[in-house]
């Protein structure tokens, strides 16, 4: 499996009105990462959403904010994957200043595969990106 590493620039819409990033944007980013890791190891999730009605949401995040990313600064979101079930996926997901590499956030956060509101437990199919056994599912 691809590690994931995505590169961010924080931006105003990041930030509070002290220049500070928002709580909220480190989990927006994070996402970002997620994404690209199931990108980067064959999974295409609009077509998973659109041709097979199966998503996969947080059921479960640990996060812990270790310093503030600021205005305009470099940002990397690394992820990798913990463990795999049938059932769910758990990433870790670290974000650090690129230019100073100082550890800015560290996050565990577990992922359900859902279809049509019911977890499935096909999960390892699902990252395989089988489509004659998605079309079964």
């Amino acid at each position: 499996m691809i590690n994931s590493s995505l590169e961010f620039k924080v931006q105003y819409s990041d930030t509070d009105s002290y220049k500070v990033a928002w709580h909220g944007s480190y989990l927006r980013w994070m996402e970002a990462g997620r994404v690209d890791w199931l990108y980067l190891n064959g999974v295409d999730i609009k077509e998973l959403d659109e041709k097979f009605n199966i998503v996969m949401p947080v059921i479960e995040l640990d996060i812990k904010y270790k310093q503030s990313a600021r205005l305009l600064e470099d940002i990397i979101v690394n992820t990798k994957v913990l463990e795999i079930t049938n059932l769910y996926i758990v990433f870790e997901q670290t974000i650090i200043n690129k230019n100073t590499n100082t550890l800015l956030t560290t996050a565990t956060v577990k992922g359900l595969c859902v279809k049509d509101g019911k977890a499935l437990r096909h999960l390892k199919d699902i990252l395989e990106y089988d489509k004659e056994k998605l079309c079964t599912l």
